[in-house]
């Protein structure tokens, strides 16, 4: 990659990161101090503020680096296989983690609105459902360690890298790979969560108001129904279109096995921006949380004027005394 496209392409993937760094720890400090803003559909936020996390805190900083080293991996041995495939899983299982959240609160939502009084109680449950997300995401981006190595090249250094012909025959692996991961970590899932969002939409939004004294609770609670589905479906809407570019570039190498780095590095910054705009979504979107970060922020900024006021009162006082001495 030239100097100029480095350059431009360090600059804005750190402010992905600074904006997701920030977004993300101000999202799990709010429900973790605030027992108000919890809630199963908080603590999926919070899984996936946490896979964010790690896409922010490390996958991030190696494609950075990547830019300058060019594949060169600056540790070797043991560590240096441990630490290079690592980073990549993580790259891939994090997705994984991202939409499995959004699809277990579309499954959540739909039984909470379609079938209200036939909840999955074990379903609600975040302690549960927590381990679920992530041993399923890691499952199903298993095959990943497998194809990365960390080899010498002609240079005597080690470069992290694929090496698809362990698995078989080098264009049919990478094609069946790419598709693999395009139909479970895009297809079925925005599929799935597409379907049971319109099925939900019709529900809430065509529903009649049953009479009488049940008129109010019901509106009421057809109104918050409503908006968290309308949180929820601009959420997921946020992940499509920020992965589509991706999952459209996997798809073009499955399809050519041709690498195209400095498309591919637009389009992977498009899907980590959505690391950086999750958290922020969340926040503004969710009342919950959004009453508490007002509140935080209120507080804080009485608290800058409480200090601001009393350090003017102290310089008033001593330019006094000094005018009295005068």
């Amino acid at each position: 990659m030239e100097s100029p496209a480095t350059i431009i392409f360090t600059v804005i993937y750190v402010i992905t990161m600074i904006a997701s760094l920030s977004g993300n720890i101000l999202l799990i400090y709010i429900v973790w101090k605030k027992p108000e803003a919890r809630s199963l559909t908080s603590f999926m936020f919070v899984n996936n503020a946490v896979a964010d996390l790690l896409v922010t805190l490390v996958v991030i900083p190696y494609t950075i680096s990547d830019f300058y080293m060019d594949g060169v991996w600056p540790l070797t041995g043991v560590i240096g296989e441990i630490t290079c495939r690592a980073v990549i899983y993580i790259a891939f299982f994090t997705i994984s983690t991202s939409i499995l959240c959004l699809t277990f609160m579309a499954v959540d939502r739909f039984y909470a609105v379609v079938y209200p009084f036939r909840r999955l109680l074990w379903f609600r449950k975040p302690k549960v459902l927590t381990p679920v997300v992530w041993l399923l995401s890691m499952a199903l981006m298993s095959i990943v360690p497998v194809f990365i190595v960390l080899e010498r090249d002609k240079k005597s250094e080690y470069m992290c890298k694929t090496k698809f012909s362990i698995l078989g025959e080098k264009s049919k692996v990478i094609r069946g790979v790419y598709i693999y991961f395009f139909v479970i970590n895009y297809l079925l899932p925005v599929s799935i969560i597409s379907v049971l969002y319109a099925i939900t939409a019709r529900k809430l939004w065509s529903h009649k108001t049953p009479g009488d004294g049940l008129i109010r609770n019901h509106q009421r609670q057809q109104q918050t129904k409503r908006r968290v589905v309308r949180m929820l479906i601009i959420v997921f809407t946020a992940f499509a279109f920020c992965w589509l570019p991706g999952q459209v570039s996997q798809l073009y190498l499955a399809v050519t096995t041709k690498d195209l780095p400095i498309v591919q590095t637009v389009c992977y910054w498009f899907g980590y921006n959505n690391s950086a705009i999750n958290p922020w979504l969340y926040i503004s979107l969710n009342s919950k949380i959004h009453r508490q970060f007002t509140s935080m922020m209120s507080k804080k900024s009485k608290r800058y004027k409480t200090r601001a006021s009393k350090t003017e009162d102290k310089e008033i006082s001593t330019k006094t005394k000094n005018e009295t001495c005068l």
